[in-house]
Order: structure tokens, then C-alpha cells, then sequence
């Protein structure tokens, strides 16, 4: 018996006499912020699949986003398609973790740390433009080129709000 296998048993037999009526495995496709189309074999699509099993705002939360095309364990709240909800994913795509006003977010492509309008990326890029600008009459300044080499690791590592590198 597989490790997901076992989950669903697991929760289904703890859930029988509460809300969540329908477990089961599908795809994840159409991925977005909030949700997602869950395909299902012999069966209807589940859309809107929530990530959450509230609809609570931003603020304080972690959000595992599925990759397109992996396998998930949904929830099926009351019998009621349109309150669906994704218990765990096969492959995460994106995990986001928000607390107050400070995201950070992970992802292939890198990752975001941002509180507020500041970003870290944001924050030593401009110290690293501050230090290339320093100009040393006697003795030895720092190293321009490796200056700009570090300054060019971080596009690689860490990403700007909406995806920018």
C-alpha cells in the first residue's frame, strides 16, 4: 500500500461523521494563485479546487501550488463539488508563505523575500551599487568585477515581485 493510499484511508475513516464526504485522487490543470481544475478518471471535473479550505485573505498562510499535470488528494466538503479543496500534491510547483506583510515565495526561478515594498534582492543590489561606487585614493579598493559577479549570482538566486530577474 502506497504512502497516498494509506492517507486517504486514514482521513476518510477519521472524517466519516464530519463535513469532508469525498476523498479522492485526480490531476492538477489550470493552475492559478487560488485554485484549480482537478481531472478525474470516469468522472466530472472538479473546478475553483481550492488550495486553502478557507477562503481567508492573505496574510497568514502557506500555499503548496501544485505543478500542472501532477497527482493530488482533494476533499470534497458536504458533498458539494464547488467546495473542494486540495489536501496534498504529487509535485509542488510553488510553495508561498505569507505572514502579515512579509511573502516569501520559492520556486524554481528562485526565491522572493519581501516585506512591505522592500525585497531583499532589492536590498543588496543597492548595496552592491553603493560599493562599487567607492573610490580609493591609497591602497586597495574592492574588486569591481567580482563585485559585479556576486551582483549577477543573486539575479540567479533571488527574484523581484512579479517575476522580474
Amino acid at each position: 500500500m502506497g504512502a497516498e493510499e494509506l492517507l486517504l484511508r486514514v482521513i476518510n475513516k477519521s472524517h466519516r461523521q464530519k463535513a469532508i464526504r469525498t476523498i479522492g485522487m485526480g490531476t492538477a490543470s489550470q493552475i492559478t494563485e487560488n485554485n484549480c481544475v482537478v481531472l478525474r478518471d470516469g468522472q466530472p471535473e472538479l473546478h475553483d479546487v481550492r488550495f486553502h479550505a478557507t477562503e481567508a485573505k492573505p496574510g497568514s498562510r502557506v500555499t503548496e501550488i501544485p505543478a500542472a499535470g501532477s497527482s493530488v488528494i482533494y476533499a470534497i466538503i458536504e458533498n458539494q463539488a464547488t467546495e473542494a479543496v486540495i489536501l496534498k500534491c504529487g509535485e509542488i510547483e510553488r510553495v508561498i508563505i505569507e505572514v502579515a506583510d512579509t511573502k516569501y515565495q520559492i520556486d524554481a526561478d528562485g526565491y522572493l523575500m519581501s516585506k512591505g515594498s522592500e525585497s531583499m534582492k532589492k536590498i543588496l543590489e543597492d548595496l552592491i551599487k553603493v560599493v562599487q561606487g567607492i573610490i580609493v585614493i591609497n591602497g586597495r579598493g574592492p574588486s569591481i568585477p567580482e563585485l559585479t559577479a556576486i551582483k549577477n549570482r543573486l539575479k540567479t538566486f533571488f527574484k523581484q515581485e512579479g517575476g522580474e530577474l
